[in-house]
């Protein structure tokens, strides 16, 4: 076996800067990572030749890959990471560095006393928003979830010293925010794997899993600009690639209701783990889902409000005719908002806008900072501007202001204590867009991070059954926690992915 020997030259990491919209510059974070040779000599599907060899093959090198290849590479595995980008991180090195956990250092030092089976119920109480979770797993990230905080803490991963509940996450106390953001998580990961002698490949996308007679995955190809590697994985391949939430045209291809939503991730999240498993046989649940989405307004000029999120503004959804189409105190957390607005502009081929009036919301939000949007004395004037008719929009605000009057909206059942008039101007408009960084569907593990297949139809087996030497960790699976948990959850199946494919043969 050639085994792994190659350690990373460490350069100095300079900071978390970010390199646009792809992560992290990996030349701040890994500078000994290994990059494609030009003129090296590749090997072919079916030379049988090898040209790099593991124990364990990790594929991204976000928070859910690096936490697995650390994890491996401490129990004294050989572990290739590879990263299809010039830039080390993906989502995690983009996130805010929440993370939802119990029973933590942080928290005792505090006297905050939740438990695991708080954190589970906390998972599995929002299947409207979330979609359904597979409780075995939300049991294993709710008991692990603390224990993966801790991990990070003694990796070097800087904490403030509060924890505590957070708006548009949890009521729990459980929230720990890494200081820094996940850019100082992905630092202190990259460093870990740099120590544990973890051997980074840059620059090289997983294209092909390869298997063996009875079906075990034993490697991989990869691609290095115009070169093709056979990679071999003695033990197991590790898919930690993100979900697909980064492709519009990826978004669109699985369901076609999202051929208007923006793609909130980074480029790289194509779904490659989605494609790379199913190719071998692996089983994919709720790809076709719609994603976790939030609508966003004065995406045009840059004056962006995230609609009924932490700037809670009162105002009227209005279609291209220049009418309601549903109720516009929708919480944020609830997907059904989202939805109504996403399907109102795939229905009339345009974005549906949002018209609000001075309220005290409003003039906080103004006091913090300029709402660069449309602006008019009048309702109808500001529709006019933004592509309405303008006589169509008095009317609607009319009969809104009516409704108020009367303490009941008959139309779309916005509560009483909402019905807010548009009676004082100025007035604003923006279009609304609808945008996702995360899906919530992907490859079906098992709680030990395995890949699962359906089994042939002359086994009689309706239970899906683990394919050998291949395990999913992160987005790239079956989402099944809640939101402050996506970034650690990855973490956290991640190192128990490595955890068990490091025991195996």
């Amino acid at each position: 076996m050639a085994a792994n020997k190659e350690k990373i030259t460490r350069r100095n990491f300079v900071g978390a800067a970010m390199a646009g919209t792809m992560g992290l510059a990996a030349a701040s974070f890994l500078g000994g990572c290994s990059k494609p040779a030009a003129g090296d000599k590749a090997a072919t599907s079916s030379d049988g030749s090898w040209q790099e060899e593991a124990d364990i093959v990790v594929v991204g090198t976000g928070g859910g890959g690096y936490a697995a290849a650390v994890e491996a590479a401490n129990a004294g595995a050989s572990v290739l990471l590879l990263e299809k980008s010039s830039a080390v991180g993906g989502d995690s090195a983009l996130c805010d560095g929440i993370l939802g956990g119990w029973g933590t250092r942080l928290a005792k030092e505090q006297g905050i006393s939740v438990t695991a089976d708080q954190v589970y119920e906390w998972f599995m109480a929002h299947p409207e928003w979330y979609g359904p979770k597979d409780a075995e797993i939300a049991r294993v990230q709710a008991d692990k979830s603390g224990e993966t905080i801790d991990w990070l803490q003694d990796l070097g991963t800087p904490f403030a010293k509060e924890v505590g509940p957070r708006f548009g996450y949890t009521e729990l106390p459980v929230i720990h925010q890494v200081e820094g953001l996940g850019a100082a998580m992905i630092k202190s990961l990259g460093a870990a794997a740099e120590k544990a002698g973890v051997k980074t490949l840059m620059e090289t996308r997983a294209s092909k899993l390869l298997t063996d007679a009875e079906g075990r995955v034993i490697g991989l190809e990869a691609s290095q600009k115009k070169d093709t590697l056979r990679i071999k994985a003695n033990k197991g391949v590790i898919l930690a690639t993100g979900g697909h939430s980064g492709s519009k045209t990826m978004l669109a291809a699985m369901n076609p209701e999202c051929a208007n939503i923006l793609p909130g991730s980074n480029p790289g999240a194509t779904g490659d783990g989605l494609a790379l498993a199913t190719s071998v046989g692996a089983l994919a649940t709720r790809a076709a889902a719609l994603p976790l989405m939030s609508s966003l307004a004065g995406l045009d000029t840059k004056s962006i409000v995230n609609l009924n999120y932490s700037e809670h503004l009162h105002g009227l959804w209005l279609d291209a005719n220049g009418e309601r189409f549903f109720n516009e105190e929708t919480p944020y957390e609830s997907p059904l908002g989202h939805r109504a607005i996403l399907r109102k502009h795939n229905e009339q081929g345009r974005p549906a806008v949002v018209l609000l009036p001075t309220t005290p919301e409003l003039e906080a939000v103004l006091a913090k900072r300029p709402l660069n949007w449309v602006k008019a004395d009048t309702a109808e004037d500001a529709a006019a501007q933004v592509g309405l008719d303008g006589a169509k929009v008095k009317a609607t605000v009319e009969r809104y202001n009516a409704l108020c009057a009367a303490g009941r909206d008959d139309d779309f059942g916005r509560p009483a204590e909402s019905l807010i008039p548009l009676t004082t101007g100025p007035f604003y408009a923006s279009a609304i867009m609808v945008s996702t960084s995360v899906v919530t569907g992907g490859i079906k593990t098992n709680a030990q991070g395995q890949a699962l297949r359906m089994p042939a139809v002359s086994s009689g087996e309706a239970a899906a059954e683990a394919i050998p030497g291949l395990y999913v960790a992160g987005v790239a699976a079956d989402w099944n926690c809640a939101a402050g948990a996506t970034v650690l959850c990855a973490m956290t199946m991640g190192r128990i992915a490595a955890q068990n494919a490091t025991k195996n043969a």
